[in-house]
């Protein structure tokens, strides 16, 4: 394969790479060496842990006790990397870790191991790593499963525990997604800069307006101010726009998502009308002016209501709130990120992508809502600034001047 040459040039400073894979092929070892320490040290805490019990907490003579680090090494990719091996001592002797003393003669980074990482090591690969790696190490599987376990929650902590205060949002969307006969119930937020962040997610039913009202009130907890409204962008759920009217009450503007009410409606119909009511349903969301809009609506509803009276209900049962945006003077380019919750679906589509495989989901465990923790916080690294972002000052200060409270705004 002939190497390709590309020259990055910058107005001061030209850079030049001279191979592209190269470098590629270095990052990515880059990151499986970084990821391999992080399991390495894992590995020592959880063995530290169960020998010596909980930090700072009295431990009876059954457990050993801490006594600090020393310099260590480990293999790596054919190499010695250096390591911090944690001290256990019992009755003033030291006790070698098992961890450390099979990471003696077990590269991490070996070609096999290499191989099931690459391939996706959370999703079909899982059972087949773990096996490499307990055989090799000479561990019990179930030791090194818990340190992908503890990653996984962490990543799900990291979601549900960040601190939301200080930030300023244009937006909030809340979509579900079902797996392993569970719904996901998450929340994301774009901020008034048009970046997005996943702010939370609850396991429940959709249908229950509890587990909704449990999310947006953890929100508030964590920061989320209630006193500069924002927009939000719901699914079809009737139980999550109740759970926003008792949370929020009246005062931040709703809009529904138009794909969820678009594929509740042409559920009713037959196929012969789907084409009709795509072009109809486009053409109102279309509009750029709020009375357009509605007239063209009205016109939908009674044009439904000749074919089938249900399709004509589930219209009519949104009142009005497809059409939030355009009402809020939101620019075409906004529209196409606001109308619906398809930024929060692609972000669904990660969590897909890495559990269509798994075989087993166990009940009674936070184990749905680690793998959708940690699959958010993964699509997280590719979110991008929303399209339009250069007019959501405008939007934003809309919204403020129709939903602040009249003393609010003549403070």
């Amino acid at each position: 394969m002939s190497t390709r040459v590309r020259r990055v040039f910058q107005p001061a400073f030209p850079v030049v790479v001279e191979d592209v894979h190269a470098e590629i092929r270095s990052r990515v070892r880059d990151e499986m060496r970084l990821g391999a320490m992080r399991f390495v040290h894992d590995l020592f805490r959880e063995e530290v842990e169960a020998l010596c019990g909980p930090a700072f907490a009295r431990k009876g003579a059954q457990y050993c006790h801490r006594g600090g680090s020393d310099p260590g090494s480990v293999v790596l990719g054919g190499q010695r990397a250096a390591v911090r091996k944690a001290r256990v001592k019992r009755g003033g002797q030291d006790v070698e870790l098992q961890s450390y003393a099979a990471l003696q003669g077990f590269d991490l980074l070996q070609d096999k191991v290499l191989k099931q990482m690459m391939a996706g090591v959370s999703t079909r690969n899982y059972d087949g790593l773990l096996d490499e790696l307990s055989g090799g190490l000479g561990l019990k599987k179930s030791s090194v499963s818990k340190v992908f376990v503890r990653g996984s929650r962490q990543a799900l902590e990291a979601i549900n525990g960040r601190d939301l205060a200080g930030h300023e949002w244009a937006a909030l969307m809340i979509d579900g997604i079902e797996f392993a006969g569970t719904m996901v119930i998450a929340a994301l937020g774009i901020d008034t800069d048009g970046k997005k962040l996943v702010l939370g997610l609850r396991c429940g039913d959709s249908e229950n307006s509890e587990t909704c009202k449990d999310l947006l009130q953890a929100l508030i907890e964590r920061g989320l101010r209630r006193d500069a409204p924002f927009l939000l962008v719901l699914d079809g759920s009737k139980a999550l726009r109740k759970a926003v009217r008792q949370v929020f009450g009246d005062s931040f503007p709703v809009q529904r998502c138009v794909r969820h009410k678009e594929r509740n409606a042409l559920s009713y119909l037959p196929r012969s009308h789907h084409a009709e009511f795509r072009r109809r349903w486009r053409l109102v969301h279309g509009m750029a002016r709020i009375g357009d809009a509605r007239q063209e609506l009205a016109k939908l509803v009674h044009w439904l209501s000749q074919i089938n009276q249900d399709a004509a209900a589930s219209v009519r049962e949104a009142e009005g709130e497809t059409l939030t945006v355009i009402a809020l003077g939101a620019t075409a380019a906004l529209r196409k990120t606001l109308l619906s919750t398809n930024p929060l679906e692609s972000a669904f589509g990660r969590v897909r992508s890495r559990t269509q495989r798994i075989r087993r989901w166990r009940r009674n465990t936070d184990q749905v809502e680690r793998w959708a923790g940690a699959s958010l916080r993964a699509a997280e690294k590719g979110f991008r600034t929303i399209r339009g972002a250069g007019d959501l000052e405008d939007f934003v200060a809309a919204v403020r001047r129709k939903h602040l409270p009249h003393e609010s705004q003549a403070a």
